[in-house]
């Protein structure tokens, strides 16, 4: 199935199951970092190399050196004081986050899962018009205890659109960051992270480096769509990918950019 066939076949089940009202048989969007690189996010490798500048003094990988440094400083305000200078950006006129938007408002998907901590999703649902608790809810789980995060977002009622800002957000600073905040969710977030994943998916941006996910991420046979601009070469992806279909779904090159997909879907649907 070649980068084309699995646009339009992703295009064919978001028409299928389009619905005013939330439904599990919708994809959901799972986003990583790449995606908000339009908007001038940097990517991890810039993000440690900007933060961890020229210091020579201090020994190993810029992932453990950066490791070292947040264990340092610590959760809350003085991390998001730092970040905020690097993450904090504004939305592009013509951002992928809209196009997203748009699929959210009309009703092709209901619920976005993303370990991104900076705010263009939000900025994106507010220049759409939407508004926070009444046309959507923001689940900023690092914020929660474990019992009522899983409750924000499973319980029946309030706004049909779910923003699950996985790893949290820059402000006040709790954020899942380092190796070692990465190593597993904690169990009834392990859970709900399953059964997330279990419905159809559509993974953008995202390479599958941090361990907790790879531990939750369901292996259920629904689909997976795999959108990233580079095909993988990862074993963990590979694997994840041949578990989860029968036909591999990777859509790659132009098409596998955030905003390459986002147009591509948008486009097909007009």
């Amino acid at each position: 199935m070649t980068a084309q066939d699995s646009v339009r076949e992703l295009v064919r089940h978001l028409r299928q199951f389009r619905d005013d009202e939330a439904s599990a048989e919708k994809p959901f969007f799972w986003l990583g970092a790449g995606c908000s690189v339009h908007d001038g996010v940097p990517l991890n490798a810039e993000l440690l190399d900007a933060v961890l500048g020229d210091d020579v003094d201090t020994w190993g990988s810029p992932q453990y050196r950066f490791d070292l440094f947040c264990d340092g400083l610590g959760p809350g305000v003085a991390r998001a004081g730092l970040f905020r200078r690097y993450l904090e950006r504004p939305l592009t006129p013509d951002s992928p986050y809209r196009r997203l938007v748009g699929l959210l408002a009309r009703g092709y998907a209901d619920m976005v899962v993303t370990v991104n901590i900076d705010d263009l999703l939000e900025q994106a649902l507010a220049a759409a018009g939407l508004r926070e608790h009444h046309d959507y809810r923001v689940i900023d789980v690092p914020q929660y205890r474990p019992e009522a995060a899983v409750l924000q977002i499973t319980a029946p009622g309030g706004p049909r659109i779910r923003i699950i800002k996985l790893h949290g957000g820059l402000d006040p600073g709790l954020n899942l960051m380092t190796s070692r905040e990465i190593i597993r969710y904690e169990e009834r977030i392990e859970q709900l992270v399953r059964d997330v994943t279990s419905r159809p998916a559509v993974v953008c941006g995202y390479s599958f480096f941090h361990l907790n996910v790879l531990q939750a991420f369901s292996r259920d046979r629904s689909p997976l769509y795999y959108a990233n601009i580079t095909f993988p070469d990862a074993p963990m992806v590979l694997s994840l990918m041949a578990q989860r279909n029968y036909s591999p779904r990777f859509i790659d090159g132009t098409l596998g950019s955030f905003a390459g997909l986002m147009r591509a879907v948008t486009e097909q649907l007009t």
